[in-house]
């Protein structure tokens, strides 16, 4: 799951000269918003998290949750990595046990987009990094999602982005032609992956820009 929406310079949103016929939307930070502090806000400070994520490695290994590894086995793993620790797989598990506590809000204004699109007929896919046994509860935080032409989560794939396989494997799954689908998310990383597949890209910084850009491709009717 990705970090913080900054608008990173050569990541420019892809020209719009080539007509856009569907949307593949990324979940964290594009429509809800991801603040892992807050599951464990209450258990541990804000420095004792700050030393677990930076020290302790947090998004590495939260990427092996992503990846669809076991979280008995991810959290042993790290026992192990950190004997001298314990207080850090206290908040391994604490995370895990409350993610849905994570999951702060919708983004502002992005689910205003994704029902305009869905009016306007746009078929729209969600493509999402993401612990597959936590997924419903997101799911269900979102319920424009049950009129998503599909959806694929990272989880069940046991592939995360920015690799071009978890890309190809959306664009044959669903039948999607890259030149011809936008994707949309808030990673940098992730952008250029989609990129380098051929397909269509806006890097999200928020509902705004996006709007903007839709109306451009003519995704969005204009005012």
């Amino acid at each position: 799951m990705p970090g913080v929406n900054v608008l990173i310079p050569g990541l420019r949103t892809s020209t719009p000269a080539v007509s856009v016929s569907a949307v593949v939307l990324d979940y964290g930070n594009v429509l809800y918003a991801w603040e892992p502090i807050a599951s464990v806000a209450g258990y541990v400070s804000a420095d004792a998290w700050e030393e677990f994520v930076v020290d302790g490695g947090f998004l590495t290994w939260n990427e092996r949750l992503d990846l669809g590894e076991p979280f008995e086995q991810v959290l042993n793993d790290y026992a192990r990595a950190h004997p001298e620790r314990p207080d850090w797989v206290e908040i391994l598990s604490t995370y895990r046990a409350n993610f849905p506590d994570s999951l702060t809000g919708p983004v502002p204004g992005t689910l205003g987009v994704v029902d305009d699109l869905l009016a306007a007929g746009v078929p729209l896919y969600l493509l999402s990094n993401f612990d597959a046994p936590t997924f419903p509860a997101a799911r269900a935080m979102v319920p424009q999602l049950e009129r998503f032409r599909g959806l694929m989560v990272s989880g069940q794939e046991r592939q995360v982005k920015p690799s071009p396989v978890i890309f190809r494997r959306l664009l044959e799954r669903y039948g999607l032609i890259a030149a011809f689908t936008l994707f949309v998310d808030d990673s940098p990383a992730n952008i250029r992956g989609a990129r380098a597949v051929g397909l269509r890209t806006h890097h999200f910084t928020g509902a705004g820009p996006l709007r903007a850009d839709l109306i451009e491709r003519g995704l969005l009717p204009r005012p």
